[in-house]
């Protein structure tokens, strides 16, 4: 005889961030999507895009077994808030955790809130299955790999797990429980509408100083080709999505398989216009050309900083002579090109900010994003930040500090203070966008009418930005 199983409801949520421009929490819709493929009852609560704050969640959970929040460390305190405002309703509701800050800090995590049942560390595809397959069946948890959690008022952190997700095998995110409507591209993205976001791969090999890569790791795997058409095939048909903004940590990193992804695009005739973000040493204006044919229209480069030094101290394993060809190949294949530029890293002075604003200036980039460094838990920048320190910093502090989020950063050194930092992420974006010379690059390529209208977002984005205080 068939046993039926007790199937569970559950209930995603997504913290606010407080942001004007919310993007799909792909991640989640992934975790979700692999629950209802167990037959579980899911429902996500994007508290981001519906601009909800911590305690106006409760209200809109109801009939729920267990609870999947996720936080990156600039949102764990908003998360541990809805946590506690949902245990406060249901004492008796379990509440799991996952996301980058918490697999970098299960016990210190479970320690600060009590609300907290579990944490899911890592790679959560496989583990959330074998979790909620435990809870079901009221079976014990310590021989799930991956999972932190209270025993007999101790923390118990089980091992790692070690297994590597078959990255074709994973379903298709769970677009459908997200409300779509609510997403708004950051210009200059979202040139084609609607558009959707997409993670064809996973890990990345390099050994930047900002990344701590805590959840993904450094083993570089991908979905296949055919694979990423399908799911753009599906969004269109589905969502009737004109546009994919691709989220990849290194897209181009297996130029092979960006170049047979093209060929596929182009070869299937599906009409889509995509972005994606990489690193100026992986591209060649062989695969540019054919990414621009595919429908690639803007390409996003992690340039950070115009000294060597800097460079080097960031551990970014590229030259400016690789970032100064990497743009001028891409811009004359046709693409657009998008600069990251990071200003407070360790050593920066005056002299080397001015340095790297010009730097932005005479590559000719099409778009400059100006951010302040920000020491993220995990990374060797924050060793380095926190190396004699003993003050203890509010983890809503560690913000992205750039036109959307005004804030205080966390980082000073004796040669630049906060204030200081938030002067020059201003100045570099009245000096970048408000050049004459900038202005005219911009009308020049003004040739249709959604040029135009996201041109015009840019605009009141900078200008909202540069008139906000702090």
């Amino acid at each position: 005889m068939k046993l039926t199983r007790n199937m569970l409801n559950v209930t995603l949520i997504n913290p606010p961030q407080f942001t004007r421009y919310p993007q799909p929490p792909v991640g989640m819709a992934l975790v979700a999507s692999i629950l209802e493929k167990e037959g579980h009852r899911v429902r996500i609560i994007d508290a981001n895009a519906l601009r909800l704050m911590p305690e106006e969640v409760p209200a809109l959970v109801n009939d729920t077994d267990i609870i999947g929040l996720t936080a990156m460390t600039p949102t764990i305190s908003t998360a541990l808030s809805i946590a506690r405002y949902l245990k406060q309703a249901n004492p008796r509701i379990t509440i799991v955790m996952g996301g980058a800050h918490v697999t970098l800090l299960p016990g210190e995590t479970l320690d600060l809130s009590p609300e907290l049942d579990i944490i899911v560390r890592g790679e959560g595809d496989e583990t959330v299955v074998e979790l909620l397959r435990a809870i079901e069946d009221k079976q014990p948890l310590d021989n799930i790999a991956g999972i932190s959690y209270r025993a007999d008022g101790n923390v118990v952190h089980t091992a790692n797990r070690t297994s590597i997700v078959n990255m074709d095998a994973l379903p298709y995110p769970a677009y459908h429980l997200l409300p779509l409507r609510k997403y708004r591209p950051h210009p200059p993205h979202g040139l084609s509408m609607p558009l959707a976001t997409m993670v064809t791969s996973r890990g990345c090999p390099y050994r930047c100083a900002y990344c701590s890569k805590p959840v993904f790791g450094s083993k570089f795997r991908a979905q296949s080709p055919a694979r990423v058409i399908d799911e753009i095939a599906f969004l269109r048909e589905r969502f009737g999505v004109k546009e994919i903004a691709f989220y990849d940590d290194s897209f181009t990193l297996d130029k092979d398989r960006v170049q047979s992804i093209t060929e596929k695009i182009i070869g299937s005739g599906i009409k889509i216009a995509w972005t994606c973000e990489t690193r100026v040493n992986l591209v060649d204006k062989n695969l540019l050309r054919n990414m621009k044919r595919a429908g690639c229209y803007a390409v996003a480069y992690g340039i950070e900083s115009a000294s060597p030094d800097i460079i080097e101290t960031l551990h970014k394993d590229t030259t400016l002579e690789q970032v100064e060809e990497a743009v001028r190949i891409t811009r004359e294949v046709g693409i657009q090109v998008i600069g990251y530029f990071m200003l407070g890293s360790p050593g920066e002075t005056l002299e080397t900010i001015r340095q790297t604003i010009d730097f932005a200036q005479k590559l000719k980039v099409d778009f400059a994003q100006f951010s302040v460094t920000t020491p993220y838990p995990g990374t060797e920048l924050y060793n380095i930040y926190m190396k004699d320190r003993t003050e203890s910093i509010p983890w809503e502090n560690f913000v992205y500090a750039g036109t959307d989020n005004p804030a205080t950063p966390v980082f000073e050194s004796d040669e630049i203070s906060r204030d200081d930092l938030k002067y020059w992420i201003k100045q570099a974006y009245r000096e970048f966008y408000l050049r004459r010379s900038y202005i005219w690059q911009r009308l020049r390529q003004c040739n249709s009418f959604s040029v135009i209208k996201l041109n015009i977002k840019g605009l009141l984005m900078l200008m909202r930005s540069l008139g906000a205080k702090g």
